[in-house]
């Protein structure tokens, strides 16, 4: 299914971008769901078993000392609390932006790593434009992400520091979806005319 996909989404000059760890899933217009219309992901594991990732234009109006009364450390902590999505709601992950970070983080994209929400930081991260936390996750299972992308539900591009940490939630999204001449320089199998579930979460 990965190599269909590769082949399926590969531009007319062979440059594809294909779903990985450290790639940005783009929601495209024709996701109407409620999840995940206008949303942007930061895609945190990719293979056969199925994909993970984090929405990160959906900030809460809450801030994570007051959802999150028992976790350390977080007390000075000025930003907002993120909906990472649907999967998982009551779970905790956290990124974080650092050269220097913990032992046991897991790499994303350059200078952005996931971390346990009690991991020992680096000193002067606790802050938002260095670390944030989201609620929940976006999960898929085997194939369903693989789908969705021949689908034209969502456009693969890749992730940055500057973007995963950028505060104008509202206009990300519209800036980042590539226009619909490049869309549809991408070729396909047909679109499906179901597409208003696109990313809802299944259990796996």
């Amino acid at each position: 299914m990965l190599l269909l996909v590769a082949n399926l989404l590969a531009p007319v000059n062979g440059a594809a971008q294909l779903p990985a760890r450290g790639m940005f899933l783009v929601a495209t217009d024709e996701v109407r769901g409620p999840f995940f219309r206008e949303t942007v992901v930061l895609l945190l594991h990719y293979d056969d078993t199925g994909a993970q990732g984090l929405v990160i234009n959906r900030p809460m109006p809450a801030a994570p000392m007051h959802v999150l009364p028992d976790l350390d450390g977080i007390d000075d902590y000025e930003g907002t609390l993120y909906w990472g999505g649907p999967v998982q709601i009551t779970s905790v992950r956290t990124l974080l932006r650092s050269d220097d970070p913990p032992p046991d983080a897991v790499h994303i994209v350059d200078g952005v790593y996931l971390v346990a929400p009690d991991a020992d930081l680096p000193p002067h991260a606790n802050d938002a434009s260095r670390l944030r936390f989201f609620l929940g996750y976006a999960g898929w299972g085997a194939g369903q992400l693989d789908g969705e992308l021949l689908d034209d539900s969502w456009q693969i591009v890749p992730a940055t520091a500057e973007r995963v940490f950028d505060t104008d939630t509202d206009g990300m999204w519209r800036h980042m979806l590539p226009p619909r001449e490049i869309r549809a320089a991408v070729p396909g199998p047909g679109k499906r005319q179901n597409l208003a579930h696109a990313g809802e979460p299944r259990s796996y």
